[in-house]
């Protein structure tokens, strides 16, 4: 009996189960968007308005053990428009400030990929879906759902500013697949990522990496998935400047990848106005599974800048523009290039 009821309270503690032990403490967040975007695509002289509505609506919930250490779990009711709810893993932080990502824990080499500066905004020219240009530092960083996180407190092995991740993800049971045509499953996922943060005279500089490795059911790919990646910023008073690369390898759907992305970009903030401007060039050759590398290049370059006003406490006015040029397969795609604004206002809670 004794057993029963130990793991009974183990259970209701871990979930929070309603009637069976108190309530966990929780909180509520999210935002709603509302504006215009305008597009400018170079394969037509005609513009095009269109409204942007988008919203969050993030629950967390979480409670500390009598021993001091933090449960915590939570789920989205909308997320930028998606109204389906999505669950969040369970995260335990031990009193030394690690903490373990368990079930959908991600990727340890995400977690330390560096903000770099950029437009804020939603403005944007949609792209083709053959075209499979590097969209970012982490392309290529995913992962099966079942798995763990493992992070590190602040200033660890004694390091003063260092951090570190280390995550895995394991579904070696998918059945395997052969030929072209066959939808590839991730299977073991590992990850590794660090962070080191110090000050130079006036200057905080963080540089940030991580590497991250995964292999799939598919009999027929000659890749699999590697992607690292390298970024740093650095804040002097009310101005951020940083840059970011990464090159990796992936597989999606029933195409191998393999290309690389960089950005740099700047910030700066006077009393209730930010101001952002950034650029990144991301590069791709796809081949269908199992063959020869032998496309030509896809790419997409962009520049942008946007002004953000914070007009009250929860409220914030932006103001974006981007110009995009996209290629496929090494030709120049005007319908996908070309110019966007956009104007308005998020509420946040």
């Amino acid at each position: 009996m004794k057993k029963e009821l130990l793991l009974a309270t183990a259970l209701a503690s871990t979930l929070g189960m309603a009637g069976v032990a108190e309530a966990g403490s929780y909180s509520i967040s999210g935002h709603n968007r509302v504006g215009v975007e305008g597009e400018n695509p170079d394969s037509s002289d005609t513009d095009s308005l269109a409204q942007k509505q988008l919203n969050s609506f993030h629950v967390s919930i979480s409670e500390t053990t009598d021993a001091g250490m933090k449960i915590a779990t939570g789920f989205d009711i909308a997320d930028e428009g998606s109204n389906a709810a999505d669950p969040s893993g369970l995260t335990l932080t031990f009193t030394d400030g690690s903490s373990l990502q368990l079930i959908e824990a991600g990727s340890a080499s995400a977690a330390h990929a560096v903000s770099i500066p950029g437009a804020g905004g939603e403005q944007g020219i949609s792209n083709t879906s053959t075209n499979n240009a590097s969209g970012g530092l982490t392309t290529g960083a995913g992962a099966d759902k079942v798995g763990f996180d493992y992070a590190t407190a602040a200033d660890a092995f004694g390091i003063e500013g260092f951090s570190a991740n280390v995550s895995a993800a394991f579904n070696s049971d998918v059945s395997e697949t052969s030929g072209s045509a066959a939808t590839v499953t991730l299977e073991n996922a590992y990850a590794v990522g660090v962070t080191y943060k110090t000050t130079a005279g006036d200057s905080t500089v963080t540089v940030g990496a991580g590497y991250h490795t995964a292999d799939n059911n598919s009999q027929s790919t000659t890749k699999e998935n590697n992607t690292m990646h390298l970024g740093m910023t650095v804040a002097t008073g009310d101005l951020t400047v940083g840059a970011g690369f990464s090159e990796s390898d992936w597989v999606s759907e029933n195409e191998q990848n393999q290309g690389s992305f960089a950005s740099v970009g700047a910030k700066y903030v006077s009393g209730d106005i930010t101001f952002n401007i950034g650029a990144s060039q991301g590069d791709g050759k796809d081949e269908a599974i199992g063959t020869a590398a032998t496309s030509s290049e896809d790419s997409v370059d962009k520049v942008g800048a946007s002004v953000d006003y914070v007009v009250a406490s929860g409220v914030t006015a932006t103001f974006g523009y981007t110009s995009q040029d996209s290629s496929d397969e090494g030709t120049t795609t005007n319908t996908f290039s070309g110019s966007a604004w956009y104007v308005g206002a998020t509420v946040s809670f």
